[in-house]
């Protein structure tokens, strides 16, 4: 693993870039706004609401290249809830930059396979809840 320098910054963000453009798509904006306004500057952290099996939920996206996903009612208000889904950047020697999960897992993002991974932790997060 290699420490991030001020060099990686505009990557780190490119990758932010790419994240959240591919999951607003996704994860539609629940108060209908647009997410993504190509003539604007996007400002970091982006945050949207979104609605997930009738609940409403927060993507967070953050320039140095992390993605959370928590609860976004009432009880999302609360300072720094936990992630129901989470991906950083990790700088990998001889790699470059890789996704990574919680437990430091590489993650092939943006994937399909991401919308599965997400909907499985908040239906875990939903039956834990209830």
């Amino acid at each position: 693993m290699n420490s991030i320098d001020l060099n990686d910054l505009p990557i780190l963000k490119e990758f932010s870039i790419i994240a959240y453009k591919w999951l607003s798509e996704k994860y539609p904006n629940s108060d209908q706004q647009t997410n993504f306004d190509p003539s604007s500057e996007l400002v970091f952290p982006i945050r949207w609401k979104t609605k997930m099996e009738g609940e409403e939920f927060e993507w967070v996206v953050s320039d140095m290249g992390s993605i959370t996903l928590r609860l976004g009612g009432m009880e999302g208000n609360r300072r720094n809830p936990a992630p129901i889904f989470y991906l950083s950047l990790l700088k990998k020697e001889g790699v470059g930059f890789q996704w990574v999960d919680l437990e430091g897992n590489s993650v092939s993002f943006p994937d399909p396979i991401i919308i599965e991974d997400v909907n499985s932790r908040v239906q875990l997060y939903l039956d834990s809840a209830s």
